[in-house]
């Protein structure tokens, strides 16, 4: 399940502008798989095909395929110098 903070959607009401979260990159080695937690950025998704567009406490939000839907995902701003974008937490690299 996918959530967001209250101030995540107060900065995409005022961009007015829809959420893409980015496929994920996976890394393989010998005996192991981790999955990084993906990008979330304002926009439209580059490859729309790719994606499920979802409306979310009022938020359109571009999911890619085979985005987990086990856990809570949360999506919040993170501010760096005055710098503010969106992120993920509750994702599992494993």
């Amino acid at each position: 399940m996918i959530t967001f903070t209250e101030d995540a959607l107060a900065l995409i009401a005022a961009a007015r502008s829809p959420v893409c979260i980015d496929v994920p990159h996976t890394v393989s080695g010998c005996c192991f798989d981790i999955t990084d937690c993906p990008a979330v950025r304002l926009g439209e998704p580059p490859q729309p095909n790719g994606y499920t567009r979802q409306t979310l406490q009022g938020a359109t939000v571009h999911v890619p395929h085979g985005f987990p839907e086990d856990g809570e995902h949360v999506i919040r701003v993170r501010s760096s110098l005055s710098r503010k974008r969106l992120v993920l937490s509750g994702w599992r690299l494993l």
